[in-house]
């Protein structure tokens, strides 16, 4: 008994020692901040694509209920000592409507802004991971739907192709394998570069294992003077093959875009955003697409009075103009589209609030826009529509 009882104090005294010891690398290293946050937002929502230049292609009247980009954030910080902080952010995103009646889905969706890294006081922050680069950053500058997501998003005239483009443009998709840095603000100016690096570097080979050097860059600046907001950003991705859907090499994807906000005195934002687009495929031959160029460009405006909320927008995306690789130009005429939105919140608090909308995507003959989120898959010429409301809890 006297034994049990020595190795039980001389164990309690061990445990006691531990504890210290731990509690004092806790002290000298300093508190960890931790934090959870998330968004749950779905719209019950009608939706059609229609007028369509082939009828039979038209996509009737449907109801649905979408997941406008709900998501679950876990991040933590902590002090480093001369002026550095340490960072590490987890941020998913959530299936509301459980991946649109896919019940293999289930609740998380793909991994969103994920990083770790160090902030520098009054400098920036570097940082490594999957991140939004600048063009989606600034993607959103003339957007007021929440989250900048959902069928009330104007954002196909600035991020598509009009079906021109055997693959969706990547503008609006996050970096991956990237390395980034954040600056400070000086003076109300401040800048971002983000590196993706090239991890799907190959060696010349054949058709079926082509040569590929596929690191992109994305620049960002911004400038934010009283009611005055202003943003550039330009963005490089090489080697996705997005113009012909290829696996080869030498396409390069191009994009420039200018975002302004102006809040007037009785608090009404108004938003610009203007963007020029360029996909070349430099190994593109016969009828294959060497390169195409666009424009797109969206208005918007948002007046909150008390509880309640409104804002609108309109965008244009234009012709698109094209080149096939044996040098001929290929025909872009009527491949523009209109987009217009209108929207009202009902606010209850930081937390909650209630939102309906009206929104049209309107192709030309040879038009084949969506909506950059939520988007209805319209056949060529057709116009999308959407009538919804939902409701949005941030925590």
């Amino acid at each position: 008994m006297k034994k049990k009882m020595i190795g039980g104090i001389a164990l309690a005294a061990s445990m006691v020692c531990m504890s210290t010891a731990y509690a004092e690398s806790v002290v000298a290293s300093g508190p960890v901040r931790f934090a959870v946050s998330g968004v749950g937002d779905a719209q019950f929502e009608y939706i059609d694509a229609v007028h369509a230049a082939v009828p039979a292609q038209d996509k009737k009247g449907r109801f649905r209920v979408s997941n406008v980009s709900s998501e679950l954030a876990f991040r933590a910080s902590m002090d480093l000592g001369n002026g550095m902080t340490g960072l590490a952010n987890f941020t998913t995103g959530i299936s509301v409507d459980n991946a649109n009646a896919n019940t293999s889905g289930g609740m998380f969706g793909s991994a969103k802004d994920v990083y770790v890294g160090i902030a520098f006081a009054d400098v920036g922050t570097v940082k490594l991971g999957r991140m939004t680069a600048a063009a989606r950053w600034n993607s959103g500058t003339a957007d007021f739907s929440p989250m900048g997501a959902g069928l009330q998003d104007d954002q196909g005239m600035l991020s598509g192709a009009s079906g021109q483009s055997a693959v969706g443009p990547q503008f609006n998709v996050r970096f991956d394998n990237t390395l980034a840095f954040e600056s400070a603000s000086f003076g109300g100016l401040s800048a971002r570069v983000y590196y993706s690096a090239n991890e799907g570097k190959s060696a010349a080979g054949t058709t079926n294992s082509p040569h590929l050097n596929d690191g992109s860059l994305s620049l960002g600046l911004q400038y934010v003077h009283g009611p005055l907001d202003l943003r550039l950003s330009a963005e490089q991705r090489n080697d996705k093959g997005v113009l012909n859907g290829t696996n080869d090499h030498n396409t390069r994807d191009r994009d420039f875009r200018f975002g302004m906000r102006y809040t007037l005195p009785d608090g009404t934002i108004l938003g610009l955003g203007h963007d020029r687009m360029r996909l070349s495929d430099a190994n593109a031959t016969g009828t294959q697409k060497s390169l195409l160029t666009k424009h797109g460009t969206v208005i918007s405006a948002r007046h909150a009075f008390g509880k309640h909320v409104v804002y609108g927008g309109f965008g244009v995306g234009s012709d698109v103009r094209c080149e096939y690789g044996n040098g001929t130009a290929c025909d872009g005429n009527d491949t523009g589209a209109r987009n217009a939105v209108i929207a009202y919140q009902y606010v209850f608090n930081k937390q909650m609030l209630f939102e309906t909308f009206a929104a049209i995507v309107k192709n030309e003959a040879r038009g084949r826009y969506d909506f950059d989120s939520g988007g209805v898959g319209p056949a060529i010429g057709a116009q999308s529509r959407a009538v919804g409301a939902g409701l949005r809890y941030a925590f």
